[in-house]
């Protein structure tokens, strides 16, 4: 984590204990009433007169610590080191109180269980085994001083003294029931902590998406401003002559012009709306691929015919995926107009939908062209790079943001028998945290 994320993710943290700690503290405190009037009662019914005055001084320390801290937490606030010594201390009473009660007899010796468990779910590691070491240890010298006849029982009427095996069940089932209660907790401080750390993990990735869009918006304005410069000056020039021609016919020619330099505006604006807007969450259905790619070939029939470049499906007939079908059609009409313009006069282009071995599917788009040169290949999904005498270079990094908001991937690689092969890989199952905006344009900044 970087420190400023660090700092964040421990102020959160501590507000979180500080929040379990402080409704310990108030039930201590408030519930301790009860209890100490319960343990009263019981001294008065046992009769012997050294529990009579020992009792009532545990009483009014364990109050007064638990009022005072009550107190000082309301007025200052938490911090580690004031957790570590309270629970320290509170233990310590909790085990005063339940030998003077009885020892391994006492109705209080459960109540080291919570204290256990907070102690493990709030404290780092280094504290939280001490605390651990003092509880178990504390727990030893009960059992002993039980055993081995050093605790006074207290006689109650309706109670008599517990058997001996009884005894040693009760102090081996509370020894592993610390251990449980450490290891319970413990559990439940890593899981929060695993889930505060994903959290900041994600906002800082989604920063750094933001940051890095925002970068690559800044570099690509005056790439733009370049391209749209020259069709620019040619619209304003053929403007300005026939202007000059009022009431004449104009040739065939300029109007051709003009459209084609409005359309080729029109491209290269549209690219760019499309890599600078975030993109949407997706919309997700079951889709054939193959018959997607059927409809995309239909669709570039005429720009192939225009470029003398014949189509062919190839693949499998029916591949069922779960995706968005309008941005992976979006996706495979990039690949199939690159590979059509990539591939020489006579050429093929040959689009095959497989089935993949490991749950996925996969597009592959092959072209009859020279390949791409190890320049080219190495920088081919940046923003900005293009082969074409009038791209704008923003299609193919478009399209790896989309296939891989689908939780996939768009790669390309030369044929040893000479083109290039465009592959689009998609899960058949979308991952469970890809039906939100993609977050990997960074990557596209990065490689700049």
């Amino acid at each position: 984590m970087e420190p400023r994320t660090r700092r964040s993710y421990e102020a959160l943290r501590l507000k979180h204990i500080d929040r379990i700690f402080g409704r310990m503290v108030r039930l201590r405190a408030y519930g301790g009433l009860l209890l100490m009037a319960a343990i009263s009662v019981a001294t008065l019914c046992d009769g012997a007169h050294w529990r009579r005055i020992w009792l009532p001084v545990q009483v009014v320390v364990a109050l007064s610590f638990f009022f005072f801290e009550l107190r000082r937490y309301e007025r200052e606030g938490l911090t580690e080191r004031s957790i570590a010594g309270n629970l320290s201390l509170g233990i310590l009473l909790e085990q005063s109180l339940t030998w003077g009660t009885g020892g391994l007899a006492s109705p209080l010796l459960p109540l080291l269980l919570p204290l256990a468990f907070v102690g493990a779910a709030v404290l780092p590691p280094r504290q939280r085994l001490a605390l651990m070491g003092e509880e178990l240890g504390l727990l030893a010298l009960l059992s002993a001083a039980h055993l081995f006849g050093w605790t006074p029982p207290l006689h109650l009427s309706f109670l008599g003294e517990p058997p001996r095996a009884l005894l040693i069940a009760v102090a081996v089932c509370m020894f592993l029931l610390v251990v449980v209660a450490n290891i319970v907790g413990a559990a439940v401080r890593g899981t929060f902590e695993d889930m505060v750390a994903e959290s900041f993990h994600q906002r800082d990735e989604l920063f750094a998406t933001h940051r890095a869009h925002a970068r690559t918006l800044e570099s690509l304005s005056g790439e733009i401003a370049h391209e749209l410069k020259n069709p620019l000056a040619t619209v304003k020039g053929l403007t300005q002559l026939m202007r000059r021609e009022p009431g004449r016919a104009q040739p065939q020619e300029r109007l051709e012009v003009l459209a084609g330099e409005v359309s080729r505006m029109q491209d290269i604006l549209e690219e760019f709306l499309n890599f600078s807007r975030p993109l949407v969450p997706l919309s997700v259905s079951e889709v054939d691929l193959g018959a997607l790619c059927d409809e995309a070939v239909v669709l570039h029939e005429g720009l192939a015919a225009e470029h003398g470049v014949r189509l062919a499906r190839g693949g499998e007939g029916q591949v069922v995926a779960v995706c968005d079908p309008r941005k992976v059609k979006q996706v495979v009409m990039n690949l199939l107009h690159n590979a059509i313009d990539a591939s020489p006069r006579g050429g093929q282009v040959m689009v095959d939908v497989e089935s993949g071995s490991v749950g996925d599917v996969r597009v592959v788009v092959r072209d009859s062209g020279a390949g791409l040169s190890p320049e080219v290949s190495a920088r081919a999904f940046d923003a900005g790079v293009t082969t074409k005498s009038k791209g704008s270079g923003l299609g193919l990094t478009v399209a790896r943001a989309l296939a891989r908001q689908h939780g996939g991937e768009v790669t390309l690689r030369n044929e040893a028998s000479g083109g290039c092969v465009a592959e689009l890989m998609l899960p058949r199952e979308l991952p469970a945290d890809t039906l939100g905006p993609v977050r990997d344009v960074r990557e596209v900044a990065h490689a700049r």
